[in-house]
């Protein structure tokens, strides 16, 4: 019979000590349980806390950033006679943004991949590299009463929190299996068969979309009077640069508020997505309603348009309608997903006893 020197990692016959170390030789049986022994010992391989997912997804996000700034620059010393006076114009700032939101998303990303609790840890990427990014303009000579300069880190905590909901879903995380051995209440072959399930689909919850879509309407047609109160009203301390700038920043809250008000229509409803869908329609023609009462467009809805070459058209044309509700829908979709990601419905009545009493 064959016996094994642990330390050789060789098999032997016909003797019970190694012929290279002189050990003494075990059994299979006894290598196997030592061998289970060790790795007892050695514990569970050790896990990244979220402090350090946080530090390493924030890193990346800002090397991302870095990156991209570079590239851009690149280009406009390439393309434009006058790159300081681009960096401050609307274009500019544009670009800066997008490159902070693509930044975000890959940081948040990272942080959030195989980990529960996806929202808190992009989210919180968001706000990191949004605080390092206001520090860094305003360091480098940015004027502090500027209004856009704070807004932005609120995107980006909304974005990373998007990204970070995105990542755990795709990327979910290992499960804890602690299953219990269930209690067999049946005889013979009966115990295979299963309990008949109750079958009940998730009711529409119309009063949160009623609310939810009731929001949208609102975060439209006033965002523009509520960046006008914030520079009013904050004594000079806030400003913006242009015209574009202050149109952006009132597209920026609009978006906050109709995202928001998907999110709160989706939210422990079990589907997210539907009652998202038809928040964003109800708020969409909520939206083309507070248009016509006006008579053109609201100012939130006619940056849009003109991102989209289509400022030109009367805010009753067919393409300038399908544009803004399309855009209120996206974001009532994007708002339901999220809400339903975030807050989850609790187990119906019928199974929660079965969640008591076990499977059987």
């Amino acid at each position: 019979m064959q016996l094994f020197c642990p330390a050789c990692q060789a098999a032997f016959a016909g003797t019970q000590r190694c012929p290279r170390c002189a050990g003494l030789l075990l059994l299979p049986h006894e290598v196997a349980a030592e061998s289970l022994n060790l790795r007892d010992l050695a514990g569970p391989p050790p896990e990244p806390t979220p402090f350090s997912r946080v530090v390493v997804g924030a890193v990346f996000a800002l090397g991302l950033y870095l990156g991209l700034r570079k590239l851009a620059m690149g280009a406009v010393l390439a393309a434009h006679p006058e790159p300081d006076s681009w960096w401050t114009s609307f274009e500019g700032l544009t670009t800066v943004c997008g490159a902070q939101i693509a930044a975000v998303i890959f940081g948040a990303v990272l942080a959030a991949a195989g980990r529960v609790g996806g929202f808190v840890f992009g989210a919180t990427v968001g706000g990191v590299c949004g605080g390092l990014f206001l520090a860094a303009e305003l360091v480098a000579g940015a004027p502090f009463r500027d209004l856009v300069l704070y807004i932005q880190p609120l995107v980006l905590v909304a974005v990373g929190g998007i990204a970070g909901v995105f990542a755990a879903r795709v990327w979910g995380a290992v499960p804890v299996l602690d299953m219990p051995v269930p209690v067999s209440q049946k005889l013979s072959s009966l115990c295979l068969t299963p309990d008949a399930l109750v079958s009940t689909g998730r009711p529409t919850a119309w009063a949160r979309i009623m609310f939810g879509a009731t929001l949208m309407v609102i975060a439209v047609a006033a965002s523009d009077q509520l960046r006008l109160g914030m520079q009013r009203y904050s004594d000079g301390m806030l400003n913006v640069g242009s015209v574009g700038q202050a149109k952006f920043i009132t597209w920026q809250f609009a978006v906050l508020g109709v995202l928001t008000g998907g999110v709160i229509a989706g939210a422990s409803t079990g589907t997210g997505i539907r009652h998202g869908l038809i928040a964003g329609a109800m708020g969409g023609v909520g939206v083309l309603g507070a248009t016509a009462l006006r008579g053109e467009a609201l100012s939130p809805v006619n940056f849009w348009l003109g991102q989209l070459s289509l400022g030109e058209l009367a805010p009753t044309a067919p393409a300038a309608v399908a544009a803004a509700v399309g855009g209120i829908l996206f974001l009532g979709f994007l708002g339901g997903w999220l809400g339903g990601a975030l807050f989850q419905p609790l187990a119906p009545e019928h199974a929660r006893g079965r969640l008591k009493q076990g499977l059987y």
